[in-house]
């Protein structure tokens, strides 16, 4: 179930920030409009997509991942073919809306319930393993997306990544998920005995609207925000930010390769903290990462400091996920995990909508990419010390 699910998780990548990067400038050539008018568009649709999150997660409850994830991925291929014929700005916000709604979010959602199913006491360390396997595939999307664009154009590069999805995503929902280990007659964990370090028993039902009334919630809720605001920002901006020391596009795209090992160390490190006792120190821990990367970005101008925040940025997300994917069943059961999954991803969505534009203008209020990094660095250190003192919330016998 962790390779399947990792599987489909890859095959989002057409939908992902990554992969839509590769088509940006011809986009533009091609539909004679100018990046601001495609950044807007793509900022509209992804906000719209957004607040369709928490119906999308309930109606996974409702049907079960198998069905859910067969749907979204039939669909989401015919969005993607869809994003062949865009003719104008009205348009591709039609199609960023599709792409970012059924890939970043609905097929993203049902990877991750997947998993969540089948695993109880190692859970963390799963969509840890799960996170990491998937952003590492997800890493040589926009490899092969370049690669087709360059040998048939960006139109029918959209069409054979439409094709690719219909062909796997699709029969590998269908064929391959199984909603729970009870219908196969198994246990989660594959009937593993408790361990004194791991987590207690499973939890009682517990709804969204119940789940909404948990401090732990909110306060997971801003840690994911301010990682998905920044950490979204400083991605986008890489070559605008390593440019004003320097490093040219080719240079600054270069450091994406420690970015994504970083990536893989935090969250199968922190996937498998998330089993244990010390996961209520695991939301400040993430915030303070993030708020040392930004620290980094606004200070580093030496190769090896460059390549230390270029990890740590990685460690930041990958950590952030595996925090996120691992807490939340831990916290509130997996009764109605979609529905909550689904909350958390519109708060995750809609900051992550505003990174780019956060640090475009930050740059004008602070001069520059580097000193926007460091003095919004000041939020994260505040999310921090919230979530630190916050800690008992993160127990399953106090999150009250």
């Amino acid at each position: 179930m962790v390779g399947l699910a990792s599987l489909v998780g890859v095959l989002t990548g057409p939908g992902q920030s990554i992969g839509v990067s590769v088509f940006r400038q011809h986009l533009s050539d091609g539909l004679h409009i100018s990046d601001s008018a495609i950044a807007t568009a793509y900022l509209v649709g992804t906000l719209l997509s957004s607040t369709f999150q928490p119906r999308i997660g309930r109606w996974v409850d409702e049907v079960g991942v198998r069905r859910a994830s067969t749907v979204f991925g039939a669909v989401f291929a015919l969005t993607l073919a869809h994003m062949s014929l865009v003719r104008g700005a009205v348009w591709l916000t039609v199609g960023f809306f599709g792409i970012r709604l059924l890939g970043q979010g609905a097929l993203s959602m049902t990877s991750t319930v997947s998993v969540m199913h089948w695993f109880e006491r190692r859970r963390g360390f799963a969509l840890g393993l799960k996170m990491t396997l998937t952003m590492g595939g997800i890493s040589v999307v926009p490899v092969l997306l370049a690669l087709a664009i360059d040998a048939w154009g960006w139109r029918l590069a959209w069409l054979a990544a439409a094709a690719v999805v219909a062909l796997t995503a699709v029969p590998v929902s269908w064929f391959g998920y199984v909603n729970r280990p009870a219908d196969l007659g198994q246990q989660p964990d594959g009937g593993l005995r408790p361990d004194d370090d791991q987590p207690g028993p499973t939890l009682p039902l517990i709804t969204r609207s119940m789940a909404l009334q948990f401090p732990a919630f909110w306060i997971l809720s801003a840690v994911t925000a301010t990682n998905a605001l920044f950490g979204t920002g400083l991605l986008f901006h890489q070559t605008n930010l390593l440019g004003e020391v320097g490093y040219s596009n080719t240079q600054a795209a270069a450091m994406f390769l420690p970015q994504a090992a970083g990536a893989v160390a935090g969250g199968l490190t922190f996937g498998w903290l998330a089993d244990r006792k010390v996961r209520r120190s695991l939301p400040a821990a993430v915030a303070l990462l993030l708020a040392t990367t930004m620290l980094l970005g606004g200070t580093a101008t030496t190769f090896s400091t460059i390549l230390l925040y270029s990890v740590i940025l990685g460690v930041t997300m990958g950590s952030g996920v595996a925090v996120q994917s691992s807490l939340l069943p831990a916290l509130f059961g997996i009764g109605h995990i979609g529905s909550i999954s689904g909350t958390l991803g519109l708060v995750g969505v809609l900051a992550s909508a505003m990174g780019a534009l956060t640090f475009s203008i930050g740059s004008t209020v602070f001069g520059s990419y580097r000193s926007a990094s460091l003095w919004l660095s000041v939020l994260p250190l505040l999310i921090a010390l919230l979530a630190t003192v916050s800690r008992r919330h993160f127990t399953t016998d106090d999150r009250s």
